[in-house]
């Protein structure tokens, strides 16, 4: 009944492989395919596949782009799936295949990549050090709560912490923004600096890095 695209590289690899297996496919016509943000459907829409009446996401213009989200738009369809297919990593927030469980649906979960922290080379070492001499001057953007534990993990390693709080950051999700609070004050009971916060589409992501970046500019 349904099939949920937790990312745009999920929806991307998923679409890639049925390619792979009958270039002829026939989506299913009724069978939705939502994503849990706006961008990522976009990638469904391009692929020329699956109808966009077939298509389900959280409006372009709403603040959060997640889970909760789709279940909203799901549920203001009065759509109650008996089947559904998740397709995400091998790891990932399980909130809304058990709520969907909870409510009576059969869910099946199917990775289709991994994410791996990468390593980095002495040369990137040597840029995240030379940028954080001067981290007032610093911008990071943060995707995914893995990706803040990965970079914490690094700058540690490298002895940067303390630099590294100074600097500015902007995450696309609240949830993104708890799990570096917690790195940077992990126990302290003290708020770290606050991220600001964007929508996961591109536009709102360079409004907002403009915005932050412009008065922390050199001179």
């Amino acid at each position: 009944d349904l099939v949920v695209f937790v990312s745009r590289y999920a929806a991307q690899r998923y679409l890639a492989w049925l390619r792979e297996q009958n270039a002829r496919f026939t989506w299913p016509p009724h069978t939705l395919a939502a994503t849990v943000g706006a961008t990522s459907a976009q990638v469904l829409h391009d692929a020329g596949v699956i109808p966009h009446s077939s298509i389900v996401h959280p409006p372009h213009d709403a603040q959060e782009q997640d889970s909760e989200a789709l279940l909203a738009v799901l549920q203001a369809r009065a759509m109650v799936p008996r089947r559904v297919l998740i397709v995400r990593g091998t790891q990932g927030r399980n909130w809304l295949s058990q709520t969907l469980a909870a409510k009576g649906a059969q869910v099946d979960l199917l990775p289709v990549y991994e994410r791996v922290a990468t390593r980095w080379t002495p040369k990137q070492d040597k840029a995240i050090a030379f940028a954080l001499q001067t981290p007032q001057h610093c911008v990071f953007l943060l995707t995914s709560s893995e990706g803040v534990q990965a970079l914490a993990a690094g700058v540690r390693r490298l002895g940067l912490m303390a630099a590294w709080s100074q600097a500015r950051f902007v995450v696309l999700h609240e949830r993104i923004g708890a799990t570096l609070q917690s790195v940077l004050a992990p126990g302290s009971g003290e708020d770290a600096r606050q991220p600001s916060l964007c929508r996961p589409d591109d536009d709102s992501i360079v409004q907002v890095i403009q915005a932050v970046a412009k008065p922390a500019a050199k001179p």
